[in-house]
């Protein structure tokens, strides 16, 4: 058998806690991202075939040392990876980078993408570039090609110089297998009491215009569900905050005042399943978060996605998942008229071929799937149904001993973390001071030798002035 070491936040079989969430942050800030790696476990988990087991390192904590212990544990290193390329992950890529640069076994990345502009413009990824360039030439060099998103993160590579590019967009989409289809709500009418799931990103470019969309899909549906995703919402729903008292107030709900906290049903899924099994629920779900809206698809529940840079964008293309760019939805944006324009057709269209897309990704690489090679994924369904997850965490006032032990015991541990991170950063600000001093004190050291070597100068040519013309004046 074939041993698969899969680079993921969690196990797709374990049972994560709000509190082992917190503390792991098992989510890796958001819960989307095991969505991916979830799914390629799956494409990969054939009985018999390949053996698989999940390295849970994050990337920011992987050193070279970690490389002697991945080309022991496994045949072949698979890093399913999303919008990768962009400036918070250079210092990821260079850690990576160095890792990949040192493993003796091949090295698979998933679908990784580009984070840029709506207008693709790969000009905003020249910071990146040198990063991308170093990462992505220690893959290539342990692998046949590199998986990624779109078409515009391959247009990129190819800017690059990189010419192994597959287009495969996310695993996570064919998370059914290669017979899922959609059924189309286009042209029909929303119903009257639909269930209405929403999800949208913290961060935007456009988070006025957002915010103003997000209001009228509240007023127009009050009893919606706020799906929340990342791990700055747990802590929000976890540990509240004063913004309410203080009448602070954010475009986006990243605050407790912010009508989507305080109105909405609000809950952030702690894995995928519980996730995908909530949204089964719903009629409609739509917003800005991609794999909020992914979710939602492999739940069966259709969906609308507000892409609001390239990598939502890109993906939405290229799956064809029904979108509009976000500054060209209307502020009073109407959610049945959304619902009656998502087009399933070219989704079920092109479904197939996506499908057997990234299975000759995967073939191409060396990796056998459960699909042709396994058991059509009916072990990994298997052992997710016999499997008892944690529903989606929701606010509650209702404490327990345990519980508010388990608070005070979390804050205490969070202070001492800060206070021994000031420690140290005050302890390499002294060093740095001290660096800096001695450095000073070498400067004017040299520049006293300098004026030293001036007034030699100038007296050592006075002295010749004088003596030529002691000698003109005797002749």
């Amino acid at each position: 058998m074939k041993r698969i070491l899969i680079q993921a936040g969690n196990d797709p079989f374990s049972v994560p806690t709000t509190e082992s969430t917190l503390v792991r942050n098992s989510i890796r800030g958001n819960v989307g991202n095991l969505m991916y790696t979830n799914a390629a476990y799956k494409h990969l988990l054939a009985p018999g075939v390949n053996e698989i087991t999940v390295d849970t390192t994050h990337f920011a904590e992987l050193t070279v040392a970690d490389a002697a212990r991945i080309n022991d544990e496994c045949d072949v290193f698979v890093i399913p990876m999303a919008n990768a390329f962009k400036k918070k992950f250079v210092r990821h890529l260079g850690i990576l980078a160095d890792v990949v640069n040192r493993l003796k076994v091949p090295v698979v990345v998933f679908g990784v993408g580009a984070q840029a502009t709506l207008e693709y413009d790969t000009e905003f990824l020249a910071p990146v570039n040198a990063a991308v360039k170093r990462f992505i030439g220690a893959v290539l060099d342990h692998s046949a090609s590199i998986g990624v998103r779109g078409e515009f993160t391959k247009d990129y590579l190819g800017e690059l110089g990189f010419k192994d590019v597959d287009v495969i967009g996310c695993p996570s989409v064919y998370f059914r297998g290669p017979d899922f289809q959609m059924e189309n709500p286009a042209g029909r009418q929303l119903p009257s009491d639909a269930r209405i799931a929403l999800s949208t990103a913290l961060r935007l470019a456009n988070a006025e215009h957002a915010s103003a969309i997000n209001a009228a899909i509240l007023k127009q549906h009050p009893d919606l569900t706020y799906f929340a995703q990342e791990g700055r919402d747990l802590q929000t729903l976890y540990w509240g905050d004063t913004s309410v008292a203080a009448q602070r107030y954010t475009p986006m709900p990243d605050l407790s005042s912010h009508p989507l906290m305080r109105s909405a049903d609000v809950c952030v899924p702690l894995e995928p399943h519980s996730w995908i099994d909530s949204l089964a629920e719903f009629d409609f779900a739509l917003g800005t978060r991609i794999h909020g809206n992914i979710a939602a698809l492999v739940a069966g529940t259709p969906a609308f996605v507000f892409a609001h840079d390239s990598r939502t964008l890109e993906l939405s293309r290229y799956h064809h998942i029904p979108h509009r760019v976000l500054t060209d939805i209307p502020a009073d944006v109407d959610v049945a008229s959304l619902y009656a324009e998502s087009d399933y057709s070219a989704f079920n269209k092109n479904y197939a071929e996506g499908f057997q897309r990234l299975l000759d990704f995967m073939s191409k690489n060396g990796l056998k799937n459960t699909y042709e090679h396994g058991d059509g994924g009916a072990e990994y369904d298997r052992r997710i149904a016999a499997t008892e997850f944690t529903e989606p965490y929701r606010r509650s006032e209702d404490f327990d001993q345990a519980d508010l032990l388990f608070r005070m015991t979390m804050l205490k541990e969070q202070n001492k973390a800060a206070a021994d991170a000031a420690a140290r950063a005050e302890k390499k600000a002294a060093a740095q001071a001290g660096r800096i001093k001695k450095l000073e004190a070498q400067i004017v050291e040299q520049e006293n030798r300098l004026s030293a070597i001036e007034t030699q100068m100038k007296d050592g040519n006075a002295g010749r002035s004088r003596g030529i013309m002691k000698r003109l004046s005797s002749k």
